[in-house]
């Protein structure tokens, strides 16, 4: 097979049967050959088999892929998006018309990230999921679930530390946010990603080895539910102080975070860790970026934001990691 074949095939995105412009532009292919290209890929078995355990969001039932488009046993029908991934966020699991961050705060998310200002976070996370996750394999493939994925940022940092280690991942990720959701699938074919409420996990029960959830609001139950029994559940929340210098320049008065001491039903707490880090923020776009990806971009006046694109140069990012594992029924 030559060299363009192969590259059209690696650019097709699973439901997407589709070659890019990129590749038309080239001029190898005409367009007889692209109609047929796209027939044969459209109606390979490979497209027609899904690979990630999504569930109805209707009635529970087992999803199935059938040329761009779950089904269940019930006929509940979901497409598969031109991007790659499912929306499974019923209209009564709404809070508004459309809910999440909006683009304009995921974008700069987004760009913050790829900064690698979070890096250190991520590499934490990845290092403890591989601690506790290898426990697991018994020569499978490890199931990886991030609940409020995002863009996929931290999913893909995990399945990169778990891939060099010679262990398969199996990588899945919902987030309420559809803009967020597009992204993620865009950059990261080879996970499964859904639009979805984190009150209603759209995988199996004892399905997973891992739940991810960082920043995120989540239902404990939900979480006991899909995971097996040993798995993980890494929560990261904010610590004390973090962003301490973005509240001190907005708010009168600081009142620092609290951090979540509850242990869930169902779980024991194995780990907890604290990660503190000093963040230098070059530039007004770095702090603005930043600053959207807080409620404190939302409530600041436009003086005091102003005042803050301006002067504040470092911050400090602070995090509550905790490790709870599933116990025995």
């Amino acid at each position: 097979m030559s060299i363009e074949w192969i590259s059209a095939i690696n650019r097709v995105n699973l439901g997407l049967w589709s070659i890019t412009p990129a590749i038309l532009n080239g001029g190898f292919l005409d367009n007889a050959t692209i109609i047929s290209f796209t027939y044969r890929v459209k109606n390979s078995p490979m497209f027609t088999t899904s690979t990630i355990d999504w569930i109805c969001p209707s009635c529970g039932g087992d999803l199935r892929l059938d040329k761009g488009v779950f089904c269940c046993d019930n006929k509940h029908s979901f497409d598969m998006a031109k991007e790659g991934y499912v929306n499974l966020l019923l209209a009564q699991h709404k809070n508004s018309k459309e809910p999440g961050d909006n683009k304009q705060m995921v974008n700069a998310r987004r760009l913050f990230l790829q900064q690698g200002h979070y890096q250190p976070l991520a590499n934490t996370v990845a290092a403890l999921f591989l601690e506790h996750g290898q426990q697991q394999t018994q020569d499978q493939a490890l199931a990886f679930f991030d609940a409020g994925c995002g863009e996929g940022y931290y999913l893909d940092c995990v399945s990169q530390v778990i891939k060099s280690q010679d262990l398969e991942i199996r990588a899945s990720g919902i987030d309420i946010a559809k803009v967020a959701v597009q992204k993620a699938a865009k950059k990261y074919p080879q996970y499964q990603f859904a639009v979805a409420s984190t009150y209603h996990l759209p995988v199996g029960d004892l399905s997973q080895n891992g739940v991810l959830q960082i920043f995120a609001p989540s239902s404990e139950t939900e979480v006991f539910r899909v995971l097996k029994v040993g798995a993980v559940w890494i929560r990261v929340n904010p610590g004390k102080g973090h962003l301490q210098q973005f509240k001190q320049a907005i708010y009168d008065q600081v009142t620092p975070h609290k951090t979540n001491q509850k242990i869930p039903a169902g779980f024991a707490l194995v780990q907890q860790k604290a990660l503190s880090f000093e963040l230098k923020l070059s530039s007004p776009a770095e702090r603005e970026n930043l600053l959207m990806m807080t409620p404190y971009y939302w409530s600041a006046t436009p003086q005091k934001k102003q005042w803050l694109l301006e002067n504040v140069e470092q911050v400090t990012a602070d995090f509550d990691i905790q490790i709870l594992v599933k116990l025995a029924a």
